[in-house]
């Protein structure tokens, strides 16, 4: 593995946030042709409680922030030399007197493939995260669809290419959903306190 990575975070006002990222990844396992990938991704926040027009809020609202994200990774859930036509060494007899020889054959329970490249995810996000009364309460909503494409996969060959599979990258998936988060200090006092924490999900 070798990976490359730039970030910038600029911050306005405690208002308005923004995150770049572009990430470079290098996998030797991967074909000849495609053995790096960038993923790049984007990330903003609104933090609506430091506005002018809250300001009437703030005796009981302590944070108030939108989020919006997106962004892509890469997945190089491969073993090293799968992309590769592999020899395996045995040996041979060799002439008349039967001399033992060395000498190699093709494995055939997988061909090469040098056009093999990373499996990519590519996420986006919605979120609000929320405080109120001094912190008793807070927690966090989100969206998100995810979709990953060109997926690792062992593809069955034909018995007459003689070769038993090929990685391939094949085919695509998607999954979105909600999820909430909440936390609650129910009781704080100096002997004795009473925290509540809830989450679900639906995916």
């Amino acid at each position: 593995m070798l990976s490359y990575m730039l970030r910038l975070n600029y911050s306005y006002a405690n208002k308005y946030l923004l995150t770049l990222t572009g990430r470079s990844d290098g996998y030797s396992a991967f074909g000849k042709n495609n053995k790096y990938a960038f993923f790049p991704s984007v990330a903003a926040a609104w933090n609506m409680s430091s506005e002018e027009f809250m300001e009437n809020q703030s005796n009981w609202m302590d944070m108030l922030k939108v989020r919006l994200s997106w962004g892509s990774n890469g997945n190089q859930a491969i073993n090293p030399y799968q992309t590769l036509d592999r020899l395996k060494l045995t040996n041979y007899i060799w002439g008349d007197h039967g001399t033992v020889v060395n000498g190699s054959y093709l494995l055939t329970d997988g061909v090469g493939n040098p056009n093999l490249k990373w499996e990519t995810t590519l996420t986006r996000n919605i979120g609000l995260d929320f405080g109120f009364w001094n912190g008793r309460l807070s927690g966090s909503l989100d969206a998100y669809w995810n979709t990953t494409k060109d997926l690792l996969m062992q593809t069955t060959l034909p018995k007459g290419a003689g070769y038993e599979f090929q990685y391939q990258n094949f085919g695509q998936t998607s999954n979105k959903g909600i999820e909430l988060a909440l936390d609650a200090i129910l009781v704080d006092q100096k002997d004795f306190g009473l925290n509540f924490n809830f989450n679900i999900s639906y995916n």
